[in-house]
């Protein structure tokens, strides 16, 4: 548990072992009903090749995959991909669950104004933190951006 009370939360997010899983298992269920199917024998195998080389490309891209949300009370709901971090505001069409977060955001302009771009969503289930923190940002969305 946290020992003190504080405004301000950075929280890396990390790949998730379990969305790693769900993708090769997708994947599998992929190729195996791209055997199946009634396709000439040329279409199968370039179906099952397809498939492969993306269930290899999304759990390469998973692998590298990191993020960075950060809360403080004088800016906001921060996110950054990198080096530098984008204020965000967290759009009320947010699903949290105990296991799953969908967490839809736009990029907000530095003037602090409404942005004009387009809706993101950020994918990061409970296994992407530690139990703890992954609480503690479902709480702290909540109290501070789902209203």
């Amino acid at each position: 548990m946290r020992k003190e009370y504080s405004d301000n939360l950075v929280l890396v997010i990390k790949p998730s072992a379990r969305l790693k899983k769900i993708l090769i298992f997708v994947h599998g269920i992929a190729l195996l009903a791209s055997m199946v199917n009634t396709l000439p024998l040329v279409f199968k195998v370039s179906l099952c090749a397809l498939i492969g080389i993306q269930g290899w490309v999304m759990t390469k891209r998973l692998k590298n995959f990191s993020r960075t949300l950060k809360y403080t009370e004088s800016l906001g709901w921060q996110l950054s991909e990198g080096q530098d971090f984008m204020l965000i505001d967290i759009l009320k069409s947010t699903v949290m669950t105990t296991k799953v977060l969908f967490l839809h955001y736009s990029y907000r302009n530095h003037d602090n104004s409404s942005s004009v771009t387009s809706k993101k969503t950020l994918l990061i289930l409970s296994d992407a933190l530690a139990e703890e923190d992954y609480r503690y940002l479902i709480v702290k969305l909540k109290i501070t951006a789902i209203k």
